[in-house]
């Protein structure tokens, strides 16, 4: 199945006047619990009810791990891990929570996850 492009133009924010035409994936919708739940019963011996419970037990606990530090790895999926910008000081005395711009939730593929998607074909 290929990927359907659009094309889109996109203003040079460094010169308003100028522009350039760019592909961009099309969006055509969004999967959400419910339906990656009905996949994976279609694919094991779980109940629909089994994968649902794991799935929101995962989004539940997930925060928790990420509060202590730690980086979650799911083998095969990928990593999450929390990202913190925060605003500069003169001195290491000066430095507090305070400083704290915004958190980032970054999540890193996994190399086998990355494999599955190299031979993506694509549609304009």
């Amino acid at each position: 199945m290929a990927v359907k492009l659009k094309k889109i133009t996109r203003k040079n924010p460094q010169n308003l006047t100028q522009s350039k035409w760019y592909l961009t994936q099309e969006k055509t919708g969004t999967v959400g619990v419910h339906e990656i739940s009905r996949e994976i019963v279609g694919r094991s011996s779980l109940s629909f009810g089994d994968v649902q419970s794991v799935l929101s037990n995962l989004v539940e606990i997930m925060p928790l791990f990420l509060r202590l530090g730690q980086t979650i790895k799911l083998e095969g999926f990928g990593s999450f891990r929390l990202s913190v910008t925060s605003d500069g000081t003169e001195t290491q005395e000066e430095l507090s929570a305070h400083n704290v711009k915004g958190v980032k939730l970054i999540f890193l593929p996994s190399v086998e996850l990355k494999r599955s998607l190299q031979d993506i074909s694509f549609e304009i």
